[in-house]
């Protein structure tokens, strides 16, 4: 078993992020199921739009952390959203949740979280040695899969009782106690800056870095694939096919659940057994067992088998990523490790823009099932990538 001892502000960081997950998980389930009601593509567009200004945006925000470090930009992005989401409460109230207010809403999402989520990949390693970093990352993974497993059945309960509005002010809330820990926390391992980083001359070096180590552009390409795969597939392709199948928002975010279940539990077994040595060979895992659960979605109206299916889902997308991203973390020079990060988000997200659109344009004529079925195909190519590299075969996580 390992063992790894934190310190205390780390911890209070972990339990924030359970709240601040929790009501952001609400909110894209709410906005998405609001958006659905309005027709498949006002629903593509919302989910590509949450995604586009992070695209666009990632490499700056990459730079903006390296230079002003992790915490600070986490301050001002966590202060930012929660001015969004009381403006979007506020807006709901006033007005009828039509389609512009979803798409402005996604926008500003998608712009903040291009400063924060590079930030907040690298801050478990201001806290802990290389050592530990896959461990405590497994620990702050498991944080967000737990308050993201709540968060879509509960999302589909808001939507009804309180609608966008009060789920909007439930984000809120969770925000305010990220924003507090942030604040009251100073991690022991110091940010040294990178002066040169927000130069376009600091921007182009970390991505020629990333394109010449060894191993990188492997990683890369493989998480292009499986995010491109999974995330559209799941977070579009769900509400599309129960509304379809004929399943009940509630039933809809219990069978979302699933896939954010299937990771918590796979979660959990990485925060408490540590991460593999010989990380390859849970990276080219993941993407198989990605494909069953696709498969099974696609292929069943029966909720509960769906269910099945996004929990094994899930279990595949951990059981590659706890492996993925320490390797990533750790193979980037500390001065550029959050423009890094950064470009790992952007190859995260680039392929929604084109994956989401193709979803909302393709279910229209075949419907959900053979759009779900060719997602699971794809997500294979990443396992192919990882058994055919020669670096990520022989990388091996310090001990």
């Amino acid at each position: 078993m390992t063992s790894l001892r934190t310190p205390r502000g780390f911890n209070a960081w972990v339990a924030a992020t359970v709240g601040s997950e929790l009501g952001s998980g609400i909110l894209a389930f709410a906005l998405t199921w609001t958006a659905s009601g309005l027709g498949p593509h006002v629903a593509s567009a919302v989910l590509t739009l949450t995604v586009a200004p992070s695209v666009a945006l990632a490499l700056l925000g990459g730079a903006v952390a390296d230079r002003f470090g992790p915490r600070r930009v986490m301050i001002v992005g966590t202060l930012t959203m929660v001015l969004i989401s009381a403006g979007l409460g506020v807006a709901v109230i006033l007005w009828t949740p039509a389609a512009a207010l979803l798409m402005i809403t996604a926008t500003l999402i998608g712009t903040v979280a291009a400063f924060q989520r590079p930030a907040a990949g690298v801050f478990p390693r201001l806290f802990v040695a290389d050592t530990d970093l896959g461990t405590a990352m497994a620990r702050v993974g498991m944080a967000s899969q737990f308050a993201r497993t709540i968060a879509p059945p509960v999302g589909g309960l808001l939507v009804g009782l309180v609608a966008l509005s009060g789920v909007a002010f439930v984000d809120v809330l969770g925000g305010i106690v990220m924003l507090v820990v942030l604040l009251l926390i100073r991690p022991p391992r110091a940010h040294h800056p990178a002066r040169e980083a927000m130069t376009l001359r600091g921007i182009v070096t970390g991505v020629t870095t990333a394109r010449s180590t060894n191993g990188v552009p492997a990683l890369l390409a493989c998480v292009a694939i499986v995010a491109g795969a999974v995330i559209p597939a799941v977070l579009l392709g769900i509400p599309l096919a129960a509304r379809e199948r004929g399943w009940s928002a509630s039933d809809a975010g219990v069978i979302e659940a699933g896939w954010i279940a299937g990771g918590l539990a796979c979660g959990a077994w990485f925060a408490w057994r540590g991460t593999a040595a010989k990380a390859w060979r849970p990276m080219a895992l993941g993407p198989l067992i990605i494909a069953l659960g696709l498969g099974l979605l696609a292929v069943t109206s029966d909720w509960f088998v769906a269910l099945a299916g996004t929990t094994a889902v899930g279990v595949g997308v951990v059981v590659f990523t706890a492996h993925v991203f320490p390797t990533y973390v750790l193979l980037a020079p500390s001065p550029m490790v959050s423009r890094f990060q950064a470009l790992l988000i952007l190859v995260q997200q680039a392929p929604q823009l084109v994956v989401s659109p193709m979803i909302g344009f393709f279910v229209a004529p075949v419907g959900t099932g053979p759009v779900l079925a060719v997602s699971g195909l794809v997500a294979t190519l990443a396992t192919l990538i990882v058994v055919t590299d020669r670096a990520l075969r022989t990388f091996t996580m310090r001990r």
